[in-house]
């Protein structure tokens, strides 16, 4: 594969475009909770619920009450309190938001997203960055989710592009191993300034 071919980037959302910009309100339920802050994310986003939810089997609200008897939390208001107070701890990274914005000056830019169906809202209504992304795939309405192969043949399949010609950023190791395998350029994303340097050398070749 040569960087020459590339017309697209894709970028993940949560941990790329969104990053957790205050633990605060993990930790404080963590100890209302009785469990460290590792064991509250493992119940989230580790477990059956997180599962259903972002593969479009039950709605994001359908997911806090499908989740909250693990967590031991019976009072519906509880519910609907962990679920805004743990949407709060994301941020988005305005130093990787610059890069998507330089790169739609030359480049496709799109989003490919395990989520819930929340996630087209949250980033139109709440962050303001939807309209920067398209596609923007979301794993709730496909009904796949990475690292599945088929979803990397989806995101293909929207972009009218071959996999050579893209290049997916992620900070799972695992979603990143899987694109790489079914063809496409990878950035495995660590930190905005390193993301910044991979795509100056993969476009590079575009603008000579």
């Amino acid at each position: 594969m040569t960087p020459l071919s590339v017309q697209a980037f894709v970028f993940d959302c949560g941990g790329v475009i969104l990053r957790d910009g205050n633990p605060g309100p993990y930790q404080l339920w963590a100890g209302r909770l009785g469990m460290t802050e590792a064991e509250l994310r493992q119940q989230l986003w580790g477990g059956e619920s997180w599962t259903l939810a972002e593969l479009g089997h039950i709605s994001e609200e359908a997911f806090w009450f499908h989740v909250a008897p693990s967590l031991g939390l019976g009072d519906e208001r509880d519910v609907q309190q962990l679920a805004t107070d743990i949407w709060s701890t994301w941020r988005v990274d305005a130093d990787v938001l610059d890069v998507v914005d330089d790169l739609r000056q030359t480049h496709r830019v799109a989003m490919l997203s395990n989520a819930t169906d929340a996630l087209e809202r949250k980033l139109s209504e709440t962050y303001g960055v939807a309209d920067r992304f398209d596609p923007l795939l979301n794993s709730a309405r496909l009904g796949v989710a990475k690292p599945d192969e088929r979803v990397y043949a989806e995101l293909c399949r929207r972009l009218q592009l071959e996999p050579r010609e893209i290049v997916f950023i992620d900070d799972r190791a695992d979603n990143i191993v899987a694109a790489a395998a079914f063809g496409l350029h990878v950035i495995w994303f660590v930190s905005p300034s390193e993301l910044a340097r991979q795509v100056a050398t993969l476009r590079q070749p575009m603008q000579a």
